[in-house]
């Protein structure tokens, strides 16, 4: 599986952890928005990410991401060369 896949599988299931409907939201969905997320929610998801990929996400990544795609480009650089 390439980084990208399995970033977006890591995502799309902690997503699933935390708001089950959302899993199946496109990529360009917007977090707060369609996956109806709030701040704290938002927070689990990425403890969640973080346990399943094994790293730590700056907090910059997140305020810059709104979409699940975006949220992978920017967890991206930091899984690089990991497996």
């Amino acid at each position: 599986m390439s980084d990208a896949a399995t970033i977006e599988a890591a995502v799309r299931e902690a997503l699933g952890v935390i708001r089950p409907n959302a899993v199946m939201l496109d990529a360009d969905a917007d977090l707060a928005n369609e996956a109806d997320l709030d701040s704290a929610e938002v927070m689990d998801l990425v403890m969640e990410i973080e346990d399943r990929l094994d790293l730590s996400i700056p907090v910059e990544t997140l305020s810059q991401a709104r979409t699940i795609r975006e949220l992978c480009d920017g967890i991206a650089p930091l899984h690089v060369g990991r497996r």
